[in-house]
């Protein structure tokens, strides 16, 4: 994995001999986002020092307790986000990928392609639930078109390609052009941080390449964040950049057939569909 400059981070980076544990992909999603959280505190802060100090000063107990209340409710968003970081990242994670593939009804001896922006969980996650698969781990982001979001460039910092699991290959993209022959793969998958990928080129390249290297009746799936009220309770303002579910929805019925979707419990949302 390439990364443009060397930061150094107090959170610990993987090691290419070993598989990350859960509770380390856990540990790293609290890390990367842990701007956004700042921002929220801040907010509350902003608000709640300034409405105690007037409830104190002036002795009115409304506003002393509205202070209270105020971080009382800062406070149970924080567990709730953290609860559901570990939903998403943590042991749990494997329910909805298994709940995906199932979905997808991709089982046996096949090949998938694991098409991500620098996280290799996915691929670990995929050989869970598909024991005899071949995972291809393909970082597809362009170096050159970095994201706004500094999460992500965390998150790249943070991992390195694994070398612990034969089942899995890892391969780079160039300029979102996937290293796989033509047909080789019975499933491509997408997780999260494909919202990353700017639509009106990259992504729409980038799906092209999975219906090149798809078999005939192949199969894609995509796992991503919503745009809603869960995901919104977890991850804060920053979750209006992510795609719809409608959207997501769209762009996949205008490239493949029989398109089904499905929620997990974990607030991730679902896709499956069949190469045309």
């Amino acid at each position: 994995m390439t990364s443009t400059q060397a930061v150094t981070h107090w959170y610990p980076a993987s090691a290419a001999d070993k598989r990350p544990s859960a509770w380390w992909y856990w540990g790293r999603a609290v890390y990367v986002s842990r701007r956004d959280y700042w921002k929220i505190t801040k907010v509350f802060l902003a608000v709640g020092i300034p409405l105690g100090a007037v409830g104190v000063l002036f002795r009115i107990p409304m506003a002393f307790w509205g202070a209270v209340a105020l971080a009382e409710i800062g406070l149970l968003l924080l567990a709730y986000s953290l609860v559901g970081l570990y939903r998403m990242y943590g042991h749990p994670g494997v329910k909805y990928v298994r709940k995906l593939v199932a979905l997808g009804e991709v089982q046996g001896k096949v090949t998938v392609a694991d098409l991500h922006i620098g996280t290799y969980r996915h691929a670990f996650l995929l050989s869970d639930v598909l024991p005899e698969a071949q995972i291809k781990s393909v970082d597809c982001w362009n170096a050159e078109g970095e994201s706004p979001e500094e999460a992500v460039a965390d998150v790249r910092d943070l991992e390195v390609p694994p070398q612990s699991d034969p089942r899995i290959q890892t391969f780079e993209a160039d300029y979102f052009s996937v290293p796989l022959p033509d047909a080789s793969c019975d499933a491509v998958c997408f997780g999260f941080g494909t919202h990353e990928l700017p639509t009106g080129g990259a992504r729409e390249k980038l799906f092209g390449e999975a219906t090149r290297i798809l078999k005939p009746k192949g199969k894609v799936l995509l796992f991503e964040h919503g745009w809603d009220a869960h995901n919104y309770v977890i991850f804060g303002p920053v979750i209006h950049h992510v795609t719809k579910r409608q959207d997501w929805d769209k762009f996949l019925r205008e490239r493949l057939d029989h398109v089904k979707y499905a929620r997990s419990t974990q607030a991730v949302d679902l896709f499956a569909g069949t190469r045309r």
